[in-house]
């Protein structure tokens, strides 16, 4: 297995060093840090330069963080893996972060094996949510679902199609328009045709709700915390 060409952000030289020192050390998965960056803006610059298959990035660093880094990525069309990590541990950090279309959220306190698994877990095309965070996005989307029947949640679940299912599916783990065509062996055109009607039959409106809704049926098995994993 190719090692994966890792981009690291975050404004701390001390955190950088130690991150990639820990990195180097790992076999499994194999990382190479091939840049690092103290902005948002130089974050960009080294993917676009680079092409890494990995972004480590810090949500608040001067000038451009992580959340604006993000989206300007985004903007421009890059593939490129995304995983947030971060002091902040509320909920609508996590939310706006989901919506801007990153592949995870882990919170710098966490030990080196959970960052490991996050990694793993993204670069196999799934998402990564912060376990002790992951329940308070379960708890926001039932939130917006106390007012309904007990019944209701599933009830939208089964007006959806079975391709309309896989791509939810796929939406919530974080791959692109352009991943899930190819996964599924469908136009890009027609993914978004699915994910539009999905949509519409659900009643939502962003990716951080479609997550939500995805981890209330189960379709996304948030990871668990090692709790003998080493620190880094």
């Amino acid at each position: 297995m190719n090692p994966i060409r890792m981009v690291l952000a975050d404004d701390h030289v001390v955190l950088r060093v130690g991150l990639k020192s820990f990195f180097e050390e790992q076999s499994d998965p194999r990382i190479q840090v091939v840049g690092e960056a103290s902005s948002g803006g130089e974050a960009i610059e080294l993917v676009e330069k680079l092409r890494p298959d990995f972004l480590l990035l810090d949500l608040s660093m001067p000038v451009m963080g992580g959340l604006e880094a993000t989206i300007e990525l985004r903007r421009r069309g890059h593939p490129i893996k995304i995983l947030i990590l971060t002091q902040f541990n509320e909920t609508i950090y996590l939310r706006r972060v989901l919506e801007s279309g990153v592949n995870g959220y882990i919170l710098k306190s966490a030990r080196g094996e959970e960052l490991l698994s996050a990694i793993r877990a993204i670069m196999t095309g799934g998402t990564y949510i912060e376990p002790s965070m992951a329940a308070g996005l379960v708890s926001k989307a039932l939130d917006i679902h106390k007012e309904l029947p007990a019944e209701s949640t599933e009830e939208s679940f089964t007006r959806l199609t079975p391709r309309e299912r896989q791509v939810l599916k796929l939406v919530a783990e974080g791959a692109s328009n352009k991943e899930i065509a190819d996964s599924l062996e469908l136009s890009v055109k027609t993914v978004m045709t699915h994910r539009l009607n999905l949509m519409d039959k659900l009643d939502i409106r962003n990716r951080s709700k479609l997550i939500q809704f995805a981890i209330q049926m189960g379709l996304i098995q948030m990871p668990l915390r090692e709790s003998q994993s080493q620190s880094f």
